[in-house]
């Protein structure tokens, strides 16, 4: 018996020193003392609340609206063109009145655009080219939010806008204010150095100026030039070039037979470096069957001859025919500035020829041409024009 007691004790002792290490951890983690004392666990961690993501502040937008603008340039379709033509053969340059129908120019869809071509005689044109095509013409616009807006002669902005619309560009509020910044006319256009390459190695340049003009007639100029095939083109001879009205022809039936009519003109060309070219008026007589004109501007224009600043003093009357073209004789002086060349006289006499007729159902509207010569012979000026009838 005794050897089982033994065995027993040594079991007990054996249980008692496994159970104390825990034990004594325990009475460590409590504390010092002979008191056990369970150390307190820390609280349940809380729910975290995500921080809200902030409702973005409403901002104002924009709204671009687009239209086409009324006038012949904007349809599509053809017309026989009045106006000028300069051509340079052979070394010699020449300058004459259009035959009619011996230009025509025609606008058809391209894209969301409208492009322009020009059908000439051959002798007009290269070797071998009955036409020539103008580019769209176009511009864009970058709108940002408060301003500002920038608009560039290019496509580069975000916003096309092309010749012959109307652009209107509205700022809309958060409340739905609507404000509108910009409004504007795409009316002249300008293409120059346009470089085509011909099938018979030949290289021309290209240019054209396009007035939108008024519901029924347009006017420009359009022109070309040889140039030499080096990096940079240069001119090889003379020009040529047309300067053109179009549009909606009055039918004889739509002329008036009695009563007067003034009409309130102006030029193509900005050459008074304005907004508008040169102003100036025309009256119509139409019992009598006639149409004068009078033009009356001092020291605002610069000569293609010479470069020197004058203003000029002319007019005529003529009659006009059965369809309503009138040729009209212009006479009288062209003043110089005295701050220019002392070779110019500050006086010459100027003659020249005014050429067009009437446009829209009821003679609304005139268009033409015109050129003036000095004393001695060169050509002072050329240009475009087109009327409305005055109320």
């Amino acid at each position: 018996m005794p050897y089982q007691r033994r065995a027993l004790d040594r079991r007990i002792l054996l249980i008692s020193v496994m159970l104390l290490p825990p034990c004594l951890t325990v009475s460590a983690c409590g504390g010092g003392g002979s008191s056990f004392v369970a150390s307190v666990p820390p609280p349940p961690a809380l729910p975290v609340t995500p921080t809200p993501t902030p409702t973005p502040t409403p901002r104002a937008t924009i709204q671009v609206q687009t239209s086409w603008l009324d006038s012949p340039a904007t349809r599509v379709g053809g017309y026989d063109a009045i106006g000028i033509v300069n051509q340079a053969v052979n070394g010699s340059s020449s300058s004459r009145s259009m035959a009619p129908g011996e230009f025509r120019i025609n606008s058809a869809q391209a894209g969301e655009g409208i492009a322009y071509t020009l059908s000439a005689p051959s002798a007009f044109l290269p070797t071998g080219l009955s036409t020539m095509v103008l580019p769209v013409p176009q511009q864009s616009w970058d709108f940002n939010v408060g301003g500002p807006n920038f608009r560039y002669d290019n496509p580069y902005g975000d916003y096309i806008q092309f010749f012959g619309q109307n652009l209107k560009e509205y700022e809309i509020l958060p409340d739905g204010t609507k404000t509108l910044r910009q409004n504007y006319d795409f009316t002249l256009a300008s293409f120059a150095n346009g470089i085509i390459d011909l099938p018979t190695g030949q290289r021309i340049s290209e240019s054209a100026t396009y007035d939108l003009g008024l519901s029924y007639v347009t006017m420009g100029e359009w022109g070309w030039s040889a140039v030499s095939l080096g990096a940079a083109p240069t001119p090889i001879g003379g020009s040529n070039s047309i300067y053109f009205v179009y549009g909606d022809r009055t039918p004889s039936s739509g002329i008036p037979v009695s009563g007067t009519a003034t009409y309130d003109a102006r030029t193509l060309t900005l050459w008074s470096h304005g907004a508008v070219g040169i102003p100036f008026a025309l009256t119509a007589d139409f019992g009598q069957r006639t149409m004068s004109t009078r033009i009356d501007q001092d020291y605002l224009y610069t000569s293609q001859v010479d470069a020197t600043t004058f203003g000029i003093h002319v007019g005529g009357s003529a009659p006009f025919t059965n369809d309503g073209l009138f040729d009209i004789g212009l006479s009288g002086t062209a003043n110089y500035s005295a701050n220019n060349s002392p070779q110019t006289p500050p006086s010459q006499a100027v003659t020249g020829a005014m050429n067009g007729a009437f446009f829209g159902p009821h003679a609304e509207q005139v268009g033409g041409t015109f050129s003036l010569q000095n004393s001695g012979g060169a050509t002072l000026m050329q240009d475009a024009f087109v009327g409305q009838q005055h109320h």
